[in-house]
């Protein structure tokens, strides 16, 4: 008996200090949106900082922070690695909601901090490509989501199987051709389907992303030794996470690679 009285008090207390936590996290939320409404940005940014901090991964969160560090630039008071770490909380907002509202103002807000990034890069007389985009085959295999990629995977599979199954067996020619028609359009469909079901479920499962959060990040080799003649990654840039070493992480942007310091860097939250 003794034994489940203890076991009670426990989640009792365990139960409380969850409780506690969300409040406390609900306080900080609030407190961080009262300080971006009111305009100040830098306490917003703290309190905002700290609901990353405690793990708090949510779109409305990564979008109010991003404008916090906008609204930052926006009054003059512009700490170095502002505007990228806007674009990193608009990435984030725009890849973890599912609200269109949020992701067309997400959007929107992305493209005025990388016009003004690609602004200032154009007044030194640097490259103003900010964004190279997604690969072809990232691009297509986001058209769809993964569950539909199966399930196109799986009809043309049938499909196929029919078609095949029909121009063995059947007698009458026209059948056999429809069978072979069948098969010969559910062929590519099949591998098509299923190569982009594999990159889907690559990008759910292993897929990092990060975004560059200083001036600039000069690409090195993998002994941290700057690479000459290579052109260093903007500000505000959304590169892929290829491996990671000590201090320094390997990076894809477009289509070129290299390593970078990992302190200029800061990961894209996913969505579980």
């Amino acid at each position: 008996m003794r034994g489940f009285v203890v076991l009670g008090v426990l989640a009792i207390l365990c139960f409380s200090g969850l409780a506690r936590a969300e409040d406390e996290t609900a306080a900080l939320f609030g407190s961080a949106a009262r300080a971006l409404h009111d305009g100040r940005a830098g306490d917003a940014i703290a309190a905002f900082e700290a609901l990353a901090d405690r793990g708090v991964v949510d779109p409305v969160a990564s979008y109010d922070r991003g404008l916090a560090y906008a609204a930052r630039v926006r009054i003059g008071a512009e700490a170095p690695g502002d505007l990228g770490r806007a674009v990193h909380g608009f990435e984030e907002a725009r890849d973890l909601s599912g609200e269109p509202t949020l992701v067309d103002d997400a959007s929107r807000a992305l493209a005025v901090v990388r016009g003004e990034i690609a602004r200032r890069r154009l007044r030194v007389g640097e490259p103003v490509e900010v964004d190279p985009g997604r690969s072809l085959a990232r691009s297509v295999a986001g058209l769809l989501a993964e569950d539909t990629w199966t399930a196109v995977s799986v009809v043309a599979s049938v499909t196929l199987a029919m078609g095949l199954f029909v121009r063995w067996l059947a007698r009458s020619p026209r059948v056999r051709i429809a069978g072979g028609v069948s098969a010969g359009v559910a062929a590519p469909v099949l591998a098509i389907a299923a190569a982009m079901t594999l990159a889907a479920q690559h990008d759910r499962s292993s897929l990092r992303e990060a975004v560059v959060v200083v001036a600039t990040e000069r690409p090195s080799d993998p002994r941290g030794i700057a690479l000459p003649g290579a052109q260093p990654l903007p500000e505000g840039a959304r590169v892929e996470v290829v491996d990671e070493r000590g201090a320094w992480t390997r990076v894809r942007f477009g289509a070129a690679a290299a390593w970078v310091s990992s302190a200029g860097l800061r990961e894209l939250a996913r969505r579980e």
